[in-house]
């Protein structure tokens, strides 16, 4: 694939088809259309799918697994209205299509699905190779600032345009992964287009008064997270500034300084019910309060250390008050939110380019039915666990049912 700088595509020849943006949705759009043309990808950053790399912690947790009927609840408030292309190009397609290419994968026991590899670097390559191969020039270190410019480089007259313009900018996370939000205001001022508010998404929770700094990297399988109207569950991960883990990440986006977080670190149980048998295990206890709650709970035994004033008392000789507030902590620990991780800690964008500007079925622009936006830089976000990339795939296969 040709990678050079030039900064205008415009010459002599018509364009069939530019993508701006070569990041996962880009490139799966890239890598998907066999049709014929004149093709190009614009990249600003000097390399191509610099985000891509980062997922997975490199490993590239590329779809997830089970029945693609359970995806759109994993997307928030617009899950419903991407159903349609979710259904249509699901997680078992990505799968067939990346295996068929010489790219096995595995399913974790959580669902998550990656390459068996656990390299990045094997979808960003066979991506490119794709790409390629389908006939599109890349060019990276050529940032896009001008629509109207780019739109009369594509095929076609100006009242009856044939070329497609493809917006896959992403959102404004990781920006010096070059998804820094600046093509937003682009879309707004020359399009008219309305983007909804971006805010930071998939990123850590900080509470006022953190009590673990000390504890960084103690983790539990299974909590509850509550934020307003808004609740989670998930693995929870304590940081040495807040919490993470899927189940902070996942709150984050309603998370805002002054609210408050309520965790359940026993997420089955209310403090009522862990009371009830704290009292009744208690008279015949012999053991630590601090080794009685790790056995019992299989809570970790640093993070009692922290909970307790003192861990190694016999659990027969605490008081009741004591007991009852270990029952509150642990089912109900309140703290008040100071804020979220910024662009540069947040995995992902919330906000966008509106869905209501958007025809779904093709992911084109109502108003300018020969631009379609795809990936995150339509207002779509997705849990962790795969979720984001597969709507890359699945918005950008949308789009080319428009294909010319």
């Amino acid at each position: 694939m040709t990678d050079n700088t030039r900064n205008n595509p415009k010459d002599n020849k018509a364009y069939d088809k530019i993508v701006v943006g070569a990041g996962a949705a880009g490139l799966f759009y890239a890598a998907r259309d066999t049709s014929p043309g004149r093709k190009l990808i614009l990249e600003k950053t000097s390399r191509p799918g610099q985000k891509l790399l980062m997922s997975g912690s490199g490993m590239c947790n590329i779809t997830h697994g089970g029945s693609i009927k359970d995806f759109p609840a994993h997307y928030g408030p617009g899950g419903g209205r991407i159903r349609g292309c979710l259904y249509k190009h699901s997680n078992l397609e990505l799968m067939t299509f990346l295996e068929e290419g010489g790219i096995p994968l595995e399913e974790r026991e959580d669902g998550k699905v990656f390459p068996a590899s656990r390299r990045a670097s094997d979808i960003l390559e066979f991506l490119l190779a794709k790409a390629a191969s389908n006939g599109y020039e890349l060019r990276c270190g050529c940032p896009a600032s001008d629509l109207k410019s780019l739109v009369s480089t594509l095929r076609g007259a100006p009242d009856s345009i044939t070329g497609r313009l493809v917006i896959a900018t992403g959102g404004a996370s990781y920006p010096a992964t070059g998804s820094d939000g600046t093509f937003f205001k682009i879309i707004k001022e020359e399009l008219g287009i309305a983007v909804t508010e971006l805010r930071p998404a998939l990123a850590p929770v900080y509470v006022q008064d953190y009590r673990f700094a000390e504890l960084s990297g103690v983790s539990f399988p299974d909590a509850r997270l509550t934020c307003g109207e808004h609740e989670t569950r998930g693995p929870l991960l304590l940081t040495h500034r807040g919490f993470s883990g899927p189940a902070a990440l996942h709150i984050s986006q309603y998370a805002k300084a002054g609210m408050t977080l309520h965790i359940g670190f026993l997420p089955d149980l209310n403090a009522s019910l862990l009371l009830q048998k704290l009292r009744k295990d208690q008279p015949g206890s012999s053991i630590g309060l601090g080794n009685y709650l790790s056995r019992e709970f299989s809570l970790p035994k640093a993070f009692v250390a922290a909970l307790l004033k003192n861990p190694s008392r016999k659990f027969s000789s605490v008081s009741g008050d004591e007991i009852k507030s270990v029952a509150d902590a642990l089912t109900d620990m309140v703290c008040s939110i100071s804020g979220t991780g910024g662009w540069r800690e947040a995995m992902v964008t919330a906000g966008g380019v509106s869905l209501k500007e958007v025809n779904l079925k093709n992911m084109s622009l109502t108003s300018y039915p020969h631009i379609q936006v795809i990936g995150e830089a339509l207002d779509i976000n997705g849990d962790t666990g795969g979720y984001n990339l597969q709507f890359a795939y699945s918005s950008a296969m949308a789009a080319l049912s428009d294909s010319i």
